[in-house]
């Protein structure tokens, strides 16, 4: 019997309304991630008794707006059923709370409800994956996009919108953070799947090298104090505006699974591949085009978190909104120039885990 233990209050940010008309780049990665997941599922099917199995659970952790869960959703159940076409799927889509779920019920769910001849069922749940999401060992197959790289929580950071690029004495209680909530998420994963299910984690994380955020981090930040500076935002304010995420290195990804984590007795990592993906000729775009779509990228995705962070200190969502779009105005200025400094690419991990 599995004996819970109260998690607590979680702090993870929304995501703006925008998302899914911004989240090209972000799909990018799944021109890597698919096939993996086609080899994943059917490696799974063979393994598994598919003459007696009649419904196969999948979970999509980390949603979104919806529009970038179809592609994986359909590779893993075709791949399924490739093996037993009358298979039924249970497709679960997990985001937080504050997801835009009219829109994902409304719009996306029905698109692989219908691709399958109403044979994939949907359901949709509002809560932190850093919490169990499923019952235990009720899952089949799952993944995660660019969505692991996001903190239950996030420390004081005042030096800048990055733990990456933060003051070091700053980033000692940020990489305690990031490492407690890769073990909790892998820990929930291991509960939840199978015995012989898979799952595969794609998100950004960097390396020697650097990584996708690095360049366009500075940049909000300097506009961040720009706008200090005019006095539209309050000192106070400046340095809540951060994003509670770590872009982790190899050895980050793989610390949980040595000996002395308890993740290592549970799952076994059998894949971990990196790659760097990009929207197909985006780069030739003339330059106030391309400024334009990375601003709209980038304020998708950090926009709600700033918001949010804004509003905890007394502003509304009214007057939160109008001064942060002081700060994207002058990051699109700085990229019709140096379009080289926004986010253009996705340097990603690809791991795969099994539930031993």
């Amino acid at each position: 019997m599995s004996h819970f233990r109260a998690s607590p209050t979680l702090r993870m940010e929304p995501m703006l309304d925008g998302y899914n008309d911004n989240s090209l780049l972000q799909a990018s990665c799944q021109t890597v991630g698919n096939p993996m997941l086609a080899r994943m599922a059917a490696l799974y099917a063979e393994q598994r008794d598919t003459k007696r199995a009649s419904c196969a659970r999948l979970v999509d952790y980390g949603c979104s707006g919806g529009r970038n869960s179809t592609a994986p959703v359909q590779t893993l159940t075709q791949t399924l059923r490739s093996s037993l076409p009358a298979l039924s799927v249970e497709c679960v889509l997990q985001d937080l709370p504050s997801n835009t779920w009219n829109r994902v019920m409304l719009q996306e769910a029905p698109k692989l409800t219908t691709a399958f001849d109403a044979n994939v069922h949907v359901l949709c749940v509002g809560n932190s994956f850093y919490n169990q999401i499923c019952a235990d060992e009720s899952v089949d197959l799952a993944y995660s996009y660019v969505a692991a790289h996001f903190l239950s929580d996030s420390p004081p950071l005042p030096s800048h919108v990055l733990m990456h690029e933060a003051d070091e004495n700053e980033r000692g209680a940020w990489r305690v953070q990031a490492a407690n909530d890769w073990e909790r998420f892998l820990l929930h994963r291991a509960r939840e799947l199978k015995r012989g299910g898979k799952m595969m984690i794609s998100t950004m994380s960097r390396d020697s090298s650097g990584y996708s955020w690095q360049q366009v981090s500075h940049l909000v930040w300097e506009n961040i104090q720009a706008a200090c500076s005019r006095g539209s935002l309050t000192t106070r304010e400046a340095e809540a505006l951060c994003i509670p995420a770590c872009l982790r290195s190899e050895a980050e990804i793989l610390a949980p699974f040595n000996a002395s984590s308890p993740v290592a007795g549970l799952l076994e990592p059998r894949l971990l591949e990196f790659a760097r993906t990009q929207v197909h000729g985006e780069r030739t775009l003339p330059h106030a085009v391309l400024a334009a779509r990375v601003r709209r990228r980038i304020e998708s995705v950090w926009g709600g978190m700033f918001v949010t962070q804004l509003m905890r200190l007394g502003r509304d969502d009214a007057t939160a909104r109008a001064v942060l779009q002081d700060v994207w105005d002058g990051v699109e200025e700085i990229l019709v120039h140096d379009t080289s400094r926004g986010w253009l690419d996705m340097r990603s991990f690809y791991l795969e885990i099994t539930r031993v």
